[in-house]
């Protein structure tokens, strides 16, 4: 009996060595580790913005509520020119162009069929009347003021920020409102020889803005909203 068990451990012990290299050369039951990486790759996407145009102050700042005050004038019986300036040390025209499309215009303008008016909206008169000092009853015209404003780019002077040069970017030429004609007048543009993803601002020169003001005009304060855009 004890040689039967001894015949049988011995055949076990030579399965159990041919069972442990059946699973050492097999890989069975061998440990295997994936390391997660150590190094984390970051995505950052910079999106194209958008053209813009606004007033900003000496520091670059946007001026709340930007404003051109025309010379005060006296209660006459002729007619009358007032003058002011469009975009001043303090109140410059800066133009934004953060794409790569190096072609844009910069104008301004009025509601055509607005008037300059008083608080009450009861005294009026004209910017775009082609008829200048008066009324010169033209359909392509909404009322019956006379009055027109001149806006003269050419003296003013345009710099690039933060050293963009102004190749390609011109000012404007002198024009006149009227209604249905002229109902924008362009500040400063640039062609396809400007530079991309720059910034400019524009300064304009003494009068550089002209208002005929119709004779007999009653005595009151006027205003009336003009509006940059670009395209």
């Amino acid at each position: 009996m004890h040689k039967i068990i001894q015949k049988w451990l011995g055949k076990l012990n030579i399965f159990t060595v041919f069972l442990v290299s059946v699973l050492l050369i097999g890989g069975v039951g061998t440990a295997t580790y994936v390391l997660a990486s150590a190094t984390s790759q970051f995505s950052q996407i910079i999106g194209v913005g958008t053209l813009s145009v606004d007033f900003v102050d000496g520091s670059g700042n946007s001026v709340v509520s930007p404003s051109v005050t025309m010379g005060g004038l006296s209660f006459s019986f002729g007619t009358q020119d007032a003058t002011g300036q469009l975009a001043t040390a303090t109140e410059k025209i800066r133009t934004s162009n953060p794409t790569q499309t190096k072609e844009w215009t910069v104008v301004i303008a009025a509601t055509p069929a607005d008037t300059w008016h008083n608080g009450g909206s009861s005294k009026h008169f004209d910017f775009n009347d082609a008829g200048g000092y008066i009324d010169d009853g033209a359909t392509t015209d909404d009322d019956s003021y006379g009055g027109q404003m001149t806006i003269n780019p050419t003296t003013g002077t345009i710099t690039g920020v933060d050293g963009c040069t102004t190749t390609g970017v011109t000012k404007g030429s002198s024009a006149s409102f009227i209604e249905g004609t002229t109902d924008s007048i362009t500040i400063m543009e640039a062609d396809g020889t400007a530079s991309a993803e720059c910034r400019w601002e524009f300064v304009g020169a003494a009068s550089n803005v002209t208002q005929k003001i119709p004779a007999k005009q009653s005595a009151d304060t006027y205003t009336i909203d003009l509006t940059l855009t670009i395209s």
